[in-house]
């Protein structure tokens, strides 16, 4: 997973500084030299999106995704790894969902392209699926793992 993590959080931080360069170039060109550049919002839509699902894929497989865990300081160890394995199921459930559905998306929007430097939104959304697996796996990984500690098999144990 940590060849995952690193790859994703590259392509996460490039996609982020294309789309800071590219909208402050932008701004520039508009209000100093009154010139748009309409292929802008087609390169940051692309890499916004881009950006968007790599760093979701990081958050899972780092586990530094968004909870709340004030009722879990309440509780014992054991209960905890349960929230946890219970709210990995719940997730996993919403990425299948989404999976099934992005796959869908992306055969109807197949002949869809950009307006301006008309590259193939197929493309672009075939990160959806992408990233979906790979944080499918990461979240079996971890489920796994919290088994196995809930079991008493791994150290650490409850």
């Amino acid at each position: 997973m940590k060849i995952f993590e690193r790859f994703f959080m590259w392509v996460s931080g490039a996609s982020l500084t294309i789309v800071f360069l590219v909208t402050f170039f932008q701004v520039i060109q508009r209000y100093l030299f009154s010139i748009s550049l309409p292929w802008a919002t087609d390169i940051i839509r692309i890499f916004f999106i881009y950006s968007v699902f790599c760093g979701m894929c990081v958050g899972i497989i780092r586990k530094t995704h968004l909870n709340i865990d004030v009722v879990l300081q309440l509780v014992s160890a054991r209960v905890k790894i349960m929230f946890g394995i219970i709210s990995n199921c719940i997730v996993m459930f919403f990425l299948a969902t989404v999976m099934r559905y992005s796959i869908s998306f992306i055969e109807l929007n197949a002949d869809q392209t950009t307006p301006y430097i008309l590259f193939p939104m197929s493309y672009v959304y075939a990160i959806f699926p992408v990233t979906i697996v790979i944080m499918l796996a990461a979240l079996l990984l971890d489920t796994y793992r919290s088994l196995r500690t809930f079991a008493g098999k791994e150290e650490g144990a409850a």
